[in-house]
Order: C-alpha cells, then sequence, then structure tokens
C-alpha cells in the first residue's frame, strides 16, 4: 500500500497538467492599437516586386477591355495647298490699264494742292485727288468722271517744266465697265517714296478687280531727263481682295471647281506681293478650302 500512493500523486498532478494544456482561453492583442496579430492559415507565399511584374491571382480570371473604335472626324475641308514660288515669287506683270502719256492730257500749276475744289479739266469732274511726297518731286493723283458718257479715267502727275502733268493715264474701255476705280498712294517698302496703287473693280457679279503699280524710283544724276518707275500689275482677279500693308499686299482670288455655282466658289488663292530685287514680285501662294480661308479685307 506504501508504494502505491506515491504513483496516485503522480497521476493526478499529471491530469492536472493535461487538463491546463487543453484549455481553449486565448487573447489577441491590439485592439487598443498597440499591436495586431494575424494568424498565418497559407503554408507559401509569393513575394512580387512591383516595380518588374505584375502577377494575376489564380482564382481571378485575366480580361482584356475591348478597344474603344472612335469614327474619324468627318473631313469638311481639304488641306491648304503651297505651291513652292521659288522664293520671293516672280515680278507683277505688264500695267493693265495705267500707259505711259505720250502727250499729258492734264496740265496743272506746280502749285497746285488737293483742296476738295475741282481744278477744272475740260471734260472731266475730279472725284478723288490725293497728294503724296516722293521722288521725282512728289505725285498727284485725280480719279475722274467724263462729262460726256461719265467713264472714269486715272491721272498721275509729276513736276516736268515747271508744271504739274499727267505722266500716266488710264481710261475706262467703256462707259458701265468699272464700277469703281480707287487710289491708295503709301510708302509700303520703307524706301521714302510713295508707290501708287490703282485698283478697278469690274461690274457685274464676277466683281473682277485689275491691279496697277507704280513705284518712282530715286532721280538719276540726269534727272529730270530721264525718270525711273516700277510699272506692274494683275489683271482678272476673279472676286479679287487686295489688303495692303507694311511690306506690300496679300492678294485673294475666287478658285472655282467645275460644279461650284457662280456665287459660291469652293476654293480661294492668297499670295503676297513684296519688294525684291528691285521690282514688286508675287508668290505662287496657298489655295485654301472655301471654310478656312483667311480674312482679306480689301483696299479696293
Amino acid at each position: 500500500m506504501t508504494s502505491s500512493r506515491p504513483r496516485a500523486i503522480a497521476l493526478l498532478v499529471a491530469a492536472l497538467l493535461l487538463a491546463s494544456a487543453c484549455s481553449d482561453s486565448k487573447k489577441i492583442t491590439g485592439a487598443d492599437g498597440t499591436s495586431t496579430s494575424v494568424p498565418v492559415t497559407s503554408t507559401s507565399s509569393t513575394v512580387v516586386d512591383a516595380s518588374t511584374s505584375t502577377s494575376v491571382p489564380a482564382s481571378v480570371a485575366e480580361t482584356t477591355a475591348a478597344p474603344t473604335t472612335v469614327p474619324a472626324p468627318a473631313t469638311t475641308a481639304a488641306t491648304p495647298t503651297t505651291t513652292g514660288s521659288g522664293g520671293a515669287g516672280v515680278r507683277l506683270g505688264q500695267p493693265t490699264n495705267l500707259q505711259a502719256a505720250s502727250a499729258p492730257v492734264v496740265s496743272l500749276p506746280s502749285g497746285f494742292l488737293c483742296d476738295g475744289s475741282d481744278p477744272g479739266i475740260p471734260g472731266w469732274v475730279v472725284e478723288d485727288c490725293q497728294q503724296m511726297p516722293s521722288y521725282n518731286a512728289g505725285v498727284t493723283t485725280l480719279v475722274a468722271r467724263s462729262t460726256g458718257d461719265g467713264s472714269f479715267a486715272v491721272f498721275v502727275l509729276f513736276q516736268e517744266e515747271g508744271a504739274l502733268r499727267s505722266t500716266f493715264e488710264a481710261y475706262e474701255p467703256g462707259a458701265g465697265t468699272w464700277e469703281s476705280v480707287t487710289v491708295q498712294l503709301g510708302d509700303y517698302h520703307f524706301d521714302d517714296g510713295a508707290e501708287i496703287w490703282v485698283g478697278y473693280r469690274y461690274a457685274g457679279t464676277g466683281s473682277f478687280l485689275d491691279l496697277d503699280v507704280i513705284d518712282p524710283q530715286p532721280e538719276g544724276p540726269d534727272f529730270p531727263a530721264t525718270r525711273n518707275f516700277f510699272l506692274g500689275g494683275l489683271q482678272g482677279l476673279d472676286g479679287g481682295q487686295v489688303d495692303l500693308h507694311p511690306g506690300g499686299a496679300t492678294v485673294l482670288t475666287s478658285v472655282y471647281a467645275g460644279s461650284d455655282p457662280n456665287c459660291c466658289p469652293s476654293s480661294f488663292l492668297v499670295r503676297e506681293i513684296t519688294w525684291a530685287a528691285n521690282e514688286w514680285r508675287i508668290d505662287a501662294g496657298t489655295t485654301y478650302p472655301a471654310a478656312s480661308t483667311p480674312d482679306v479685307f480689301t483696299d479696293f
């Protein structure tokens, strides 16, 4: 009996220890914000460097969004077409209406001034008179109407032998041919001499325009025996618009396709007149669709 008592005590102690180890009362710390224990339920993990690759979880099917097709915008105007002009282009053609007068029709006193009064030229009534300092002792221009049929004439006068004489003249081909005649004087290429720009607007739905340019050049040693002028022009500008500006002029003309009605050209040609190589030159320009043509405000 004596040897069995210690054995019974040992068995009792072992039973108590086993009951303590099997208790399910656990405490997870971290609810107070100090620490969190997260049980690890998986037996393995893969670390992916986000800077080099992307892993797609096996449980999520990889999808590719169908590309959204956006229709190209409707084209309403063709691309402007620029034609090579060879630098500053080509010299303006011959003057269209102004011609050198072998026997001047108009002769006025050398001190004549444009003061609003009519100078009394037989057979003509002056509608516009302009003067400006220039080479050849200044320039005077007159736009007149015939007292007979009302046709237009243009007289460009320079000093000659103590008088103002019409060195260049232009006459309307017939009464009613021209709707208007406009003269612009100005120094557009900055040589201290005035240029004479004359626009002749034709009557009719085409609104055609002729343009003449006279540019007096510096006097030579034998002046006035020899006078130097640049003479040039553009003829038959369809619906022509000419905008004078420092350096020259911008010229717009209508360009018709075969099916275009007279009212509405589908394109316009825009060109530039500039001073180069001692002459006025015009480039080949750019053709624009009507919807995208830049504005050109005419001085004629």
